[in-house]
């Protein structure tokens, strides 16, 4: 009997320190446990969802990739703008907290475009490996990254942004009318949305649930309220900033916005697809370039000092100074190189890709580099005129301008690679 005692001391040694063990971990599993994901963190599926087709987006990119094949299908099945499924939705949360558990999600090259939060820099110092601490990183750097589309810590529960559904429908319809509009005007896009009003689309589509101003106009930034109906959206297809956005659309691909909700950060793009603002590309928050930007400069200047100052020595001197600088040196060789990738494009899409490797490519792309350059120019001094005035264009810093536009077109040529 003693004997038997004795031999199963080490039993109930190893016993306790196992039960001792278990006891110091199940409290850290617990508070980890909490930190996951359930439905109400989920504040816009649909946003998120789009982000992670998206996977131009670094931090997107990297996210994308380790979710599991089903939730690989269901999101590639996603249309963008519709509610996503209930499965898709518990798919991707569930993926989500597999992966926050597992290691850090932080990356430096990943995560360079997103500003994160003096808390998640000071847990990324301390670099915890396992348990509560690398959840509540994880959980701190994914709200970084999408802020609209995943609650932080901090927040209990979803939040609900006044109207967003409603105001998501009337981009759904929005939509709809601009596919219609396309089909019945030769594939044109219309000049304002009011242009859709009332054949393609209601005018109380128009107007944004949370917009207190009720769509007056002004509202929205300098020459971008829309001229004929009340209207809470910002379309980004109307006169003045056309020609950026045909340039960011050869660059950027589909994602581009066409039509932004300022008041839920919602954008309607190209694809047609919905998704909020965010610091994953630049794109999703601003797509200002170019003529857009020298728009704004203007603008402030007219502010601060009065449409007066426009017309002295020093107002001429700073227009032409913020011209060259956003047009000149920044816009036009962007324009230039975004328009040859673009001819490039479709000569080997409609001729074959060994095409510009034969004479005929030569005197195809000496036609239109004389072609496309004329219509350059006559573009661009017709926007500068807009911006600048016929008046500023005559003086010797507008001549200057013109000038140095020239020379950068007659610098373009088309001559294969």
């Amino acid at each position: 009997m003693l004997k038997m005692i004795e031999r199963s001391k080490p039993i109930t040694v190893l016993s306790a320190t196992l039960l001792m063990v278990i006891g110091l971990l199940l409290p850290q599993y617990a508070e980890a446990n909490q930190l996951l994901y359930d439905m109400d963190a989920l504040k816009d599926a649909g946003s998120l969802a789009v982000k992670l087709q998206d996977t131009r987006a670094a931090v997107s990119n990297a996210i994308a990739s380790q979710l599991s094949d089903e939730t690989q299908r269901l999101l590639g099945e996603y249309d963008g703008a519709s509610e996503p499924s209930v499965d898709l939705q518990k798919a991707l949360l569930a993926d989500l907290n597999r992966r926050i558990q597992v290691e850090s999600l932080y990356d430096a090259q990943i995560f360079a475009d997103i500003e994160l939060s003096e808390g998640v820099q000071a847990l990324i110092a301390q670099n915890p490996q396992s348990g509560e601490a690398l959840v509540r990183l994880n959980r701190m750097l994914l709200s970084d990254a999408y802020p609209y589309e995943l609650a932080s810590l901090s927040e209990e529960k979803k939040v609900d942004d006044k109207g967003l559904e409603v105001c998501r429908e009337n981009l759904r319809r929005i939509k709809l009318a601009l596919e219609k509009y396309r089909i019945s005007n030769g594939n044109t896009d219309p000049q304002w949305l009011s242009d859709l009003s009332p054949e393609y689309l209601e005018e109380e589509v128009l107007l944004c649930p949370a917009d207190a101003t009720a769509g007056v106009p002004g509202v929205l930034t300098e020459g971008a309220s829309d001229p004929t109906l009340p209207c809470s959206y910002l379309y980004e297809l109307r006169p003045s900033v056309k020609m950026d956005q045909d340039i960011l659309l050869i660059q950027q691909g589909d994602m581009l916005p066409i039509v932004r909700c300022e008041h839920h950060h919602l954008n309607l793009s190209v694809n047609g697809k919905l998704y909020r603002s965010g610091p994953q590309r630049g794109i999703y928050t601003s797509n200002k370039m170019g003529f857009s930007v020298l728009d704004d400069f203007i603008r402030d200047l007219r502010a601060q000092h009065g449409e007066a100052f426009l017309k002295t020595q020093e107002g001429k001197q700073k227009l032409k100074q913020a011209t060259e600088e956003l047009i000149i040196k920044q816009f036009v060789p962007i324009m230039l190189s975004a328009f040859e990738e673009k001819v490039y494009t479709q000569l080997e899409a409609h001729l074959g890709k060994n095409i510009l490797k034969s004479s005929i490519a030569v005197d195809l792309l000496k036609q239109a580099t004389v072609q496309l350059g004329d219509q350059i120019r006559e573009q661009l001094q017709s926007e500068l005129e807009a911006r600048l005035g016929a008046e500023f264009l005559e003086t010797a810093e507008g001549q200057d301008i013109l000038k140095q536009l020239s020379a950068q077109i007659d610098g373009f040529s088309l001559d294969g690679r």
